[in-house]
């Protein structure tokens, strides 16, 4: 009790040395048991992780105690548990971790102290074993047993193995090497997945090599990579609509995965090898008869004609492949691309590439004009239910003969077509106008407005006795304006 620093008379745990251990507890992580014996001495128990217990262990020298140099009873503060590391080559771990890391396990149960190995993927040779002192000893000694008889008596092998075969070795979550492990006592080293190394290193007593190297390769050779060559073009073809090809393939093969490579000439399979082999040869057989039956070509288009040749919502190419059983691919804008493909029948996309090249031509040499002409002569040229303009067109089929609606109020006639067609056309409208001025005369006649119901008549029927007797062909409109612009 003389020793004590506080030696007030509030209830037990609830002074100032219960915030004491309270403060240290809280610095340290340590945890702090107090009891009082009947003469008022203080026991002190702390437990926890070594250095936590050492710093808590200080504290309540210097904090509880009225004489620093005065240490508490050993037997209460003395941590009986121990921390070491051994290390020890890599290499050797997986003979200590044992297959399925049933022998370090079997080690922890036995001695009873924690054995903590580092994982093959990291390249830490440290082993470390805590708990009681006289288990991690014990625990040491087995490890160390182990460790020197493998240096001892086991021998390596190297073998070259294809990278892309190493999963199917390692196998999910590394339990085929276990499964190595388990079967043979072999230590089978695998490169690092970001190496390019192709080299497998086999650990183990020389008896053993060799049943271990066996089962390496039939597990490297029970999973088959292979590429299939084939156009980038032909793929779609392979697949299917709708997959439909590559569906039956897999229905028969599940365990076969076939990837197509977007752009480059080579299918992938991956696969049990027997069923990898199979669903080859019927992907093969489909290339071969596509490649027989099917051609492409590809044609440089400008691509301000792109537009043109795909029509209105699609009409013209929509055509175009359905007529000849065709595939077409026009590049987008955006690709800033004139090369259009055409795939299929060969015959099919002779035909359809003779049309594309004919459209394209044509638009090359399409020009458009521009014609002035006023437009109370566009009636006239136009005629009654376009009977007139009907008979120009007829005369140049290939010109498109565009008259701007009146509300416009514009002048522009405009004229689209083959380069020489055009200019013909062009002419002969213009020889028309200037007939149209020659023998056209007109006179405004004042009227009074409230007088010209009566000159139109019931539906019009005055202005057409007075246009069927003097047989001009004057426009029902022109009449129409002559009186609503009179006052």
């Amino acid at each position: 009790m003389e020793e004590r620093r506080y030696k007030d008379n509030s209830q037990f745990g609830e002074g100032e040395e219960a915030k004491v251990c309270l403060d240290i507890m809280q610095k340290t992580g340590a945890h702090i048991e107090l009891s009082l014996a009947k003469d008022q001495g203080l026991s002190i128990m702390v437990t926890g992780k070594l250095d936590s217990v050492m710093k808590a262990r200080k504290e309540i020298v210097a904090r509880l105690q009225t004489q620093v140099m005065i240490c508490l009873p050993y037997v209460f503060l003395t941590d009986k548990r121990a921390v070491e590391r051994l290390s020890l080559e890599k290499a050797f771990h997986p003979f200590i971790a044992g297959a399925y890391n049933r022998l370090v396990q079997e080690l922890s149960q036995e001695t009873g102290a924690r054995i903590s190995i580092p994982p093959p993927s990291l390249l830490k040779e440290e082993i470390v074993i805590t708990g009681e002192k006289e288990a991690v000893a014990m625990a040491i000694a087995r490890i160390r047993a182990i460790y020197e008889e493998k240096k001892r008596k086991t021998t390596t092998i190297s073998v070259e193995v294809k990278k892309s075969q190493h999963k199917y070795i390692v196998g999910p979550k590394g339990n085929t090497l276990h499964e190595i492990m388990e079967s043979t006592g072999v230590s089978v080293e695998m490169p690092p997945l970001d190496s390019g190394s192709e080299t497998i290193i086999l650990r183990g007593e020389p008896d053993k090599l060799g049943p271990a190297l066996t089962q390496v390769y039939a597990k490297a050779k029970s999973v088959m990579v292979v590429e299939v060559t084939a156009p980038a073009w032909l793929h779609r073809f392979i697949i299917g609509k709708k997959g439909q090809n590559i569906s039956r393939i897999t229905q028969q093969l599940p365990k076969v995965h076939i990837e197509f490579t977007d752009g480059e000439e080579r299918i992938s399979l991956e696969g049990p090898t027997e069923e990898v082999e199979q669903a080859q040869a019927q992907i093969q057989e489909i290339i071969k008869d596509l490649m027989a039956r099917m051609d492409y070509t590809e044609i440089n288009i400008d691509q301000r004609f792109h537009r043109h040749l795909i029509g209105k919502n699609g009409a013209n190419i929509n055509r175009i492949k359905e007529q000849y059983k065709v595939s077409v691919r026009i590049p987008q804008d955006s690709d800033r691309c004139g090369l259009v493909r055409i795939e299929g029948d060969p015959q099919g996309v002779q035909l359809a590439r003779r049309e594309l090249v004919d459209m394209a031509q044509r638009m090359e040499n399409e020009r458009t004009k521009d014609l002035i002409i006023e437009q109370k002569f566009h009636r006239t040229i136009i005629g009654q239910k376009g009977e007139k303009i009907k008979e120009v067109r007829d005369k140049f089929p290939e010109v498109i003969i565009n008259f701007p609606d009146q509300s416009q109020k514009s002048d522009i006639v405009q004229l689209r077509g083959p380069k020489n067609e055009v200019e013909k056309c062009a002419k002969f409208l213009q020889k028309l106008l200037v007939e149209l001025i020659e023998s056209s005369y007109s006179i405004s006649v004042p009227i009074f407005k409230q007088f010209h119901k009566n000159i139109i008549g019931k539906g019009g029927a005055n202005i057409k006795k007075v246009r069927k007797r003097t047989k001009k062909c004057v426009p029902y409109c022109w009449v129409w304006n002559v009186i609503t612009n009179t006052i």
